[in-house]
């Protein structure tokens, strides 16, 4: 809040209750087409059983039973599996709590705000507007790279549940999720190191970039997947690039 002379802050912390993850994650098996989540009750024998002969009526503690197995099969799928368990926590973690329309905003429409207020002096907005440029002006020591303000980043690798001897790598931001893969004696987690640098560095300058890259920058074909990445997160908005 703002008032004459003085200005409040609130600062909050991301602590999430039970409720809510039980809550978000009846929301992702409500929309999932997995077998964890679209499994349904059963009982073939139901009309064949003397209780249900005797009493059509009761609800019955096999019944009872088999809908709560039904749920904690699906939950423990969900919860055990690493790779779904994975997912589902960082893109909730780094979601955005507050609605706020059209945030982060996309490059183009920031570009083209920031064409109206420069009065006709658009060579700043070329470097910044330009998501392929941003990046080089970057790695040419002539800016540095910031996280949206307000948008959370986290990262992890870990062992695939569905390969052997392959390794993930993902990236959370915002809510979404970018994921790499890498085997025994592959450079492949190269974008692995890209995905901690990003999470870990507010502030992402050249120096930070370099020291994940597993290429030389300057060689733009060799590093073509890394230059891409950063190119996507500087035109979605979650990174923007200035002068320092």
């Amino acid at each position: 809040a703002v008032t004459d002379g003085s200005m409040t802050l609130s600062v909050g912390c991301r602590a999430p209750s039970a409720s809510d993850l039980v809550s978000k994650l009846a929301e992702k098996l409500s929309t999932s087409l997995d077998d964890y989540a679209v499994r349904r009750y059963t009982d073939e024998d139901l009309l064949s059983e003397m209780e249900y002969i005797d009493s059509p009526g009761e609800l019955t503690e096999k019944a009872k039973d088999q809908a709560k197995q039904l749920v904690l099969d699906s939950l423990s799928t969900m919860l055990n599996d690493e790779e779904i368990w994975d997912e589902f926590f960082g893109r909730y973690a780094t979601e955005q709590k507050r609605v706020r329309n059209n945030y982060p905003i996309q490059l183009e429409d920031w570009a083209e705000e920031e064409n109206e207020s420069m009065d006709g002096n658009e060579e700043e907005v070329d470097v910044w507007g330009n998501a392929k440029r941003a990046v080089k002006s970057v790695l040419n020591g002539e800016g540095v790279f910031y996280h949206a303000e307000g948008i959370a980043y986290a990262y992890s690798s870990f062992a695939s549940t569905k390969e052997i001897e392959v390794t993930l790598h993902r990236l959370f931001a915002n809510g979404e999720m970018w994921e790499s893969r890498s085997e025994p004696d592959s450079n492949e987690s190269k974008m692995g190191q890209i995905y901690a640098t990003i999470a870990n560095n507010r502030r992402i300058d050249r120096n930070l970039i370099e020291s994940a890259l597993s290429c030389n920058p300057n060689e733009e074909n060799l590093c073509l997947e890394e230059l891409n990445f950063l190119e996507k997160l500087v035109s979605i908005g979650v990174l923007y690039g200035s002068d320092e």
